[in-house]
Formats: C-alpha cells, structure tokens, sequence
C-alpha cells in the first residue's frame, strides 16, 4: 500500500473524522503539541547553548543536560503522541504538504545529530565537562540543534497554516 493511499484510508477512519470536525479536540490536541514543543524545545536550547558554552558555564555540562532531559524527554513524548494524532486528523493534506515533509526531514536530521553526538562526544564529557570553552565536537553539535529544531517549528508552523 503506497504512502497516500494509506493517508486516503487514515482519513476516513472514525478518530480521523472525529478529531477534524470536533469543536473541541483539533484545538486541544494543537494546544498541548504547542506546549510539549515549548517544553521541549526550550530545554533542548538550554542544553545546546551550554554545549556551545554561551550559559550556565558555572555549572559543569552533565548537570545542565542531566537536569533539563527529563523534561525534554516528556516534552517530546507529549509533540510524538500529539502531532501523530494531528496527523491522523488530516494524513491526505498533511502528506501533500512540502512544509510537513520537510519538517519530517529536518526531525530525522535533529535525531540523527543528537544520536552522534550521544555516540562520540558525549561518551568523553568527563574531559571536557566543566570547560569554560568545549570542544568543537560538542559546539558542532549544539549549533546543529538550535538550528534543525528552529527549522522543525518553522516547518511545522508553516505546515498548520497551508493545509
């Protein structure tokens, strides 16, 4: 079953119907994704601006991106589960849309940044945990954040307001 087709047939499925024509749930469930993404999304840049030493320098690394990834995690848990229903509510004008799939892209791209650098920099964060100025490794990484998840928001946005 191609992609599409499989949109045509989520798209008529009874939750699909129900959350699009819902006076209450579409706006709900776009409210607590905007908030998850918030949460986030904000504790993804505390973190990256302490890779890139631009905050918090006070405080060694591993206590910054320790203290804030629970909190990203459930902000993240909350953007999966919600923008999937999201998706559901419209997969047929969601998949045609440039903006969603580039936003799919731009996630893949984050993902695979923040898996390299969980991989290779952050196994040695001992050297370099309480250094004022990190390593290139680990601002190459930062920057690379800050920069894919402003693209996922912008995507995602330009997503909500074209289909």
């Amino acid at each position: 079953m191609a992609i599409l087709e499989m949109c045509q047939w989520l798209n008529n499925t009874s939750v699909s119907v129900g959350i699009r024509e819902s006076i209450y749930m579409f706006p709900f469930i776009e409210g607590t994704h905007l908030l998850g993404c918030g949460v986030s999304a904000g504790t993804i840049a505390i973190s990256d601006l302490r890779l890139l030493g631009w905050n918090m320098q006070k405080h060694s690394a591993s206590k910054v991106l320790g203290a804030v990834l629970p909190f990203t995690i459930a902000g993240f848990i909350i953007m999966m589960i919600t923008g999937g229903l999201l998706f559901w509510a419209e997969p047929v004008k969601a998949w045609g849309s440039l903006w969603f799939k580039l936003k799919l892209v731009f996630m893949v791209l984050a993902g695979l940044n923040a898996l390299i650098f969980h991989s290779t920099i952050y196994q040695n964060m001992d050297k370099w945990d309480i250094d004022l100025d990190p390593p290139m490794g680990a601002k190459l990484a930062g920057i690379l954040s800050i920069v894919l998840w402003v693209l996922v928001i912008w995507s995602g946005r330009t997503t909500a307001y074209n289909i």
